[in-house]
């Protein structure tokens, strides 16, 4: 297929150039009610994207535009000539500055080893269903259904400047609901995991958590109104509060205008009384689904620092942005990684705080850096005691807490995302429920 698509582009008189993508996913799927198996599935997809580019000049100008169009398996050659002749067209409405494609270079890196590569895809299977009912053991907390979700996805990426590169990854998913029943009061807890490897004491792990979220929840009072407050945000919501350095960092960010860092400069102010953040990508991260030894155009990555206590070394960017900003690609890689702190969560915890692991909708803005979201778990503590609490809310920008923020020294992954287990911001708005 990949060929018969390939000839039809090179043979195209306005296609300037062009990438293919492919992508050959093999998929094994359980759905359980309870822990009674209630279907099973298998399916084998196919996609092909086509990126087509087209060059002209106006007004003195180089731009390139693209254009992409997915193309169905199944359709004929003279459907897929219509495709790409309505691609080139829209191509070529778009003024995009001109920027070259990646060209063919070796390797750097390996994607990290996983499991789930050896032996048959189904004999994992057995396996993810022991690890996720492994805690559910409780008579007031169970799980109330679960999908299981194991693919095996060949991947091969082609463009015209010679770059031709295929590799098989795995990824599996568990979307899992917990209820947890206090008295005549249920809650429910969700959560969906993703990982390249099988980890099964994670994943236990992981389920375990679940339930006791759910029991604090079944007991949680109501937040009170604490207006200035510490916060220590632990676990979920630390992952989206470091988007905004991601994209800060961002050389597409940069080129449009929407962020001013600057290499050489501190990414967090000029006072800084906390920790100092450190960012690096590893597109090596063990158990992330992100992990591959080349990026999205076929640029091979490697692992790379872009802020290191504090201050920006270099921006983070794919191909076209970097060569916009005349800067050196690091590829587009997606796991991150941020360093802990200096201190053991035991230690942020040495003053009053109201600690929150679980919001209805966290949410970063990556330009703004404002924060906030609804409590959904949370402990209050005020000096004396630390009680579940639940509703209220918290709000806030980052740029007004970053120079006194602290980074626990404990570590956690989720996916693609390395970082502090806690983060500790001071006089965060907090309203109560009550």
């Amino acid at each position: 297929m990949i060929e018969m698509i390939r000839q039809i582009l090179q043979n195209h008189p306005e296609v300037d150039a062009f990438t293919i993508g492919a992508e050959l996913t093999e998929s094994l799927e359980l759905f359980f009610i309870r822990r009674e198996l209630d279907m099973n599935r298998a399916k084998k997809v196919a996609h092909y994207r086509v990126t087509v580019y087209k060059d002209f000049e106006a007004d003195g100008v180089r731009y390139r535009g693209s254009a992409q169009v997915e193309i169905h398996p199944t359709l004929s050659g003279p459907e897929i000539r219509r495709a790409v002749a309505d691609a080139v067209f829209a191509a070529a409405l778009v003024r995009n500055p001109w920027y070259p494609l990646v060209e063919p270079a070796p390797l750097i890196v390996e994607a990290p080893p996983g499991n789930f590569g050896t032996g048959d895809l189904a004999d994992w299977l057995p396996a993810l269903t022991e690890a996720l009912y492994r805690n559910d053991c409780h008579e007031a907390g169970w799980i109330n259904s679960a999908e299981v979700f194991l693919n095996r996805i060949k991947l091969r990426l082609v463009n015209s400047a010679g770059v031709d590169r295929s590799r098989v990854a795995y990824g599996a998913e568990l979307e899992v609901i917990v209820n947890w029943r206090e008295a005549d009061h249920e809650v429910e807890i969700f959560r969906d995991l993703h990982f390249a490897a099988f980890g099964p004491d994670a994943i236990a792990a992981q389920v375990r958590e679940m339930l006791h979220y759910g029991r604090e929840k079944a007991l949680a009072r109501l937040t009170p109104a604490l207006r200035q407050y510490t916060v220590i945000l632990t676990g979920e919501p630390v992952r989206e509060f470091f988007r905004y350095y991601q994209a800060q960092v961002g050389a597409q960010n940069v080129y449009e205008g929407t962020s001013l860092f600057k290499v050489g400069q501190s990414v967090q102010g000029d006072a800084v009384r906390g920790d100092r953040i450190s960012l690096s990508l590893d597109p090596t991260l063990p158990f992330s689904t992100a992990s591959s030894p080349f990026d999205p155009d076929g640029l091979p990555v490697q692992p790379v620092v872009i802020v290191r206590d504090g201050r920006l070394l270099r921006y983070r960017g794919d191909t076209r942005y970097a060569s916009y900003l005349g800067v050196p690609p690091t590829g587009n890689i997606a796991n991150l990684v941020i360093d802990g702190g200096s201190r053991p969560l035991a230690e942020l915890k040495a003053d009053p705080y109201l600690e929150i692991a679980s919001f209805s909708d966290f949410q970063m803005d990556p330009l703004t850096g404002d924060f906030g979201g609804e409590i959904r778990l949370g402990w209050y503590n005020d000096g004396h005691q630390t009680v579940p609490v639940s509703g209220g809310s918290i709000s806030g920008n980052i740029r007004a807490v970053q120079e006194e923020m602290y980074l626990s020294r404990e570590l956690q992954q989720e996916n693609n995302f390395v970082g502090p287990q806690s983060v500790k911001l001071l006089n965060v708005s907090v309203t109560g429920a009550q």
